[in-house]
């Protein structure tokens, strides 16, 4: 039998989650003393569950107002979406040699589903977010490297907490994204690029995401071979 999760882990564990879920949002002021009622467990480990959230970079702290739920401030996101970019294509690279064809089979069909939530009028950004997210970890969870798979579910967990691209990403980017997803897909199928190719083909994928978004605003990000 495993143990039982300490105060600590169970406080730290439902704030998390109320974080990345959306329901405490950005800005949201997390007060030790009403979580504590909340959780009836006493304030000591809602504090240490809170100072983990901070260095996760979930929480920050402003004086003379105490915990807030961190906010993504002007480029913040891109520089997020960015590092994403970087990791996703090395582990999208590092996984097609371990790729499985249930593995294809699984992200073929979350990927259907997100064309068909593009093609619904009234799309449910929480469901098209969440889809999006287990169709990359369909993949970058093959590549063999748990340090780059707990890097990415903890940038991830950011981007979902900030609910930056939860407002942006459904409208301006999905019905293209979809169609990346299947090209991407293909070459995995094919198996006839090299690591260097799909390293690039999938970081290209994700920063697309980034230019997508700043045309909508009058600018554009270069591309990755120009960075």
């Amino acid at each position: 039998m495993h143990p039982e999760p300490s105060k600590h882990e169970i406080a730290y564990r439902e704030i998390r989650e109320r974080i990345v879920d959306g329901r405490y949002g950005p800005g949201h002021r997390l007060v030790l003393s009403s979580l504590a009622r909340e959780l009836d467990i006493s304030p000591v480990p809602v504090r240490e569950a809170i100072r983990r959230l901070e260095a996760e970079g979930l929480v920050h702290f402003e004086r003379n107002v105490g915990a807030r739920v961190a906010k993504l401030q002007d480029d913040e996101w891109e520089q997020l979406v960015e590092m994403l970019a970087l990791l996703d294509g090395f582990a999208f690279a590092a996984a097609a040699p371990r790729i499985t064809p249930p593995d294809l089979a699984e992200a073929r069909g979350l990927n259907a589903s997100l064309r068909e939530a593009a093609s619904t009028e009234q799309m449910d950004h929480g469901a098209v977010m969440l889809l999006h997210r287990r169709f990359h970890r369909a993949l970058y969870r093959c590549c063999g490297n748990r340090y780059v798979i707990e890097s990415l579910d903890g940038i991830w967990d950011r981007i979902d907490a900030s609910r930056v691209l939860m407002t942006l990403y459904p409208a301006l980017r999905l019905s293209t994204a979809v169609d990346e997803h299947d090209a991407l897909l293909d070459r995995l199928e094919r198996g006839e690029d090299d690591a260097g190719v799909l390293e690039a083909c999938a970081r290209e994928h994700n920063l697309n995401a980034i230019r997508t978004i700043r045309k909508n605003v009058g600018t554009e990000v270069p591309s990755a071979s120009e960075q």
